[in-house]
C-alpha cells in the first residue's frame, strides 16, 4: 500500500472559460475557504462599515476534484456615485498589479470571480463583470 496522496486531475479553466462565455451551463460545486469570507468581512468593516458604500473586490481560486475552491480574494479600490448607478469606479490597474503579486506566490490561482457587499445585485454589476470576464 502506497502512502502517496492521489493527484487530483487537471481541469482545463478555458473550457470553463469557453463554455462560460457561450452561455452553456456548469454543473460545478463552488467551496469557498474560510480565509476568503474573513478577508470580505474585513474589507467591508475597514472601509465601508457604518455607510451606504459598498465594497468590491477579487476571488481567485482552482479547480480540485471537479470543484471550484475560492481560496483567497483581494480589495480593490472602487467608488460610485449613490445618487446615479451608472457612475462608478474600479481601479482595473491595481487589479492588475496585485493579481501578478499572488502569481509569484501561488501560480495555480486563478481569478473565479468577484464579490460585493450590499442587500442586491445593482445596475452597474453587468458592467463590472464584464471586466472580470476579460
Amino acid at each position: 500500500m502506497s502512502n502517496k496522496k492521489p493527484q487530483a486531475p487537471e481541469v482545463d479553466m478555458s473550457q470553463m472559460a469557453l463554455a462560460k462565455s457561450s452561455g452553456d451551463r456548469i454543473n460545478t460545486s463552488v467551496v469557498v475557504h474560510p480565509i476568503v469570507l474573513l478577508s470580505i468581512v474585513d474589507h467591508y468593516n475597514r472601509a465601508a462599515k457604518g455607510t451606504a458604500r459598498r465594497v468590491v473586490g477579487t476571488l481567485l481560486g482552482q479547480m480540485l476534484d471537479g470543484k471550484l475552491h475560492v481560496t483567497n480574494s483581494f480589495a480593490l479600490p472602487f467608488e460610485e456615485d449613490l445618487r446615479d448607478p451608472q457612475v462608478w469606479f474600479v481601479d482595473h490597474n491595481y487589479h492588475e498589479k496585485m493579481y501578478a503579486m499572488f502569481k509569484k506566490v501561488s501560480q495555480k490561482e486563478v481569478v473565479v470571480g468577484w464579490y460585493s457587499s450590499g442587500p442586491r445585485i445593482k445596475p452597474s454589476d453587468l458592467a463590472i463583470n464584464e471586466i472580470f470576464r476579460r
